[in-house]
């Protein structure tokens, strides 16, 4: 869990301590320092999905994967030429992010691709040795 989630968490439990926002004011819209990220999961395999809206070279942004968290450190920057920011809602600027996974993932394969807004990083489950033993039929043969 990142440092963000671990204080959104605290700010949960004390809101409901006090019955009130212990953070009068706190703009939940903006809640990451970082962009916002989905993950979706099958049986042994995970898809993350960040937000990287207006990325212009891939090379901005890197991605490391490593037993069962994924870590993004990267930059993003759009505006409007000749205007001033009016409300600033979509997260840019540099950011570090690290997502925690459910499980530890395999090295290969990994695959990371862009597209439309959407950096999206397939991985896979690693098997260890907590999986069930699978007793392995024995064919008798003739000679």
């Amino acid at each position: 869990m990142d440092s963000w989630s671990k204080m959104m968490e605290w700010k949960q439990l004390a809101d409901k301590y006090m019955n009130q926002s212990f953070f009068p004011g706190f703009d939940d819209k903006k809640q990451s320092t970082g962009p916002h990220v989905n993950l979706y999961e099958s049986d042994n395999e995970l898809v993350c999905v960040v937000s990287l809206p207006g990325l212009k070279n891939i090379d901005d942004v890197e991605v490391y994967v490593y037993k069962n968290a994924v870590k993004l450190i990267g930059n993003t920057n759009f505006h409007v030429s000749g205007m001033s920011v009016r409300q600033d809602e979509i997260f840019q600027g540099r950011f570090e992010r690290e997502i925690d996974l459910p499980y530890s993932v395999r090295e290969n394969p990994i695959e990371a691709y862009y597209r439309k807004g959407l950096l999206y990083i397939r991985l896979y489950r690693l098997l260890t040795d907590e999986r069930k033993k699978k007793k392995v039929e024995i064919k008798y043969e003739d000679d």
